[in-house]
């Protein structure tokens, strides 16, 4: 399966061969694509963080208004959002009276293309039957919408979390640990480091 991960701290698109087998394709060179719904959220003033509110702030723009980049959208499987984040800033700039929403959704649109494109290429790539998102950006309805969609025209399946675990990484967390136990069995419980490391108060100087 090919699976995109987007939060505010990472854009990663990975081959999943089989539990505990993961080919990466592909990974942000700068902003991830949360991180840079944030920071065009706050400079829209649409509130924290950028990615539910810029989708579902009524009303909703027009996602063709402002013709915003789509970086290397025909460069591999990496990602760059910090130059689209620039070119968002510049255009409210030289266009005061530009409407925030068509803004936002124009932004939005052009996150959405790069990431359904790269997502549906490496999926041709490796021959994936399915398609599944993770991370905080899969709280996106427009992203959503459009990898579903993508699924459906291609033949694929597709694994979209519910809205409540987009952000939960403690259930990821716990869904990794069964299948490394399935896989590998109980490990005994040895830290690495001592669980108690003398305070720097109680350290005496020589």
């Amino acid at each position: 399966m090919a699976v995109l991960i987007a939060s505010g701290g990472h854009t990663l698109l990975i081959v999943m061969e089989d539990h505990g087998r993961y080919r990466m394709m592909g990974q942000t060179v700068d902003d991830a694509a949360g991180e840079a719904f944030d920071k065009v959220a706050r400079f829209l003033g649409l509130g924290y963080p950028g990615g539910p509110p810029s989708t579902v702030s009524p009303p909703r723009g027009d996602p063709g208004a402002v013709a915003f980049p789509r970086a290397m959208l025909d460069e591999g499987y990496d990602f760059s959002f910090s130059g689209l984040k620039t070119a968002v800033v510049n255009h409210v700039r030289k266009h005061s009276d530009v409407a925030t929403r068509d803004v936002a959704a124009s932004f939005q649109e052009a996150v959405v293309d790069v990431l359904t494109t790269k997502l549906l290429a490496a999926a041709d790539e490796a021959e994936a039957p399915t398609l599944v998102l993770g991370g905080g950006v899969a709280a996106n309805s427009r992203l959503r919408s459009r990898v579903a969609e993508a699924a459906e025209a291609s033949g694929r399946r597709v694994f979209l979390p519910p809205l409540a675990l987009c952000t939960d990484n403690g259930a990821m967390i716990a869904g990794a640990a069964w299948w490394r136990l399935r896989a590998d069995g109980p490990r005994p419980s040895t830290p690495a480091s001592p669980p108690r490391w003398p305070s720097r108060r109680s350290l005496r100087s020589p």
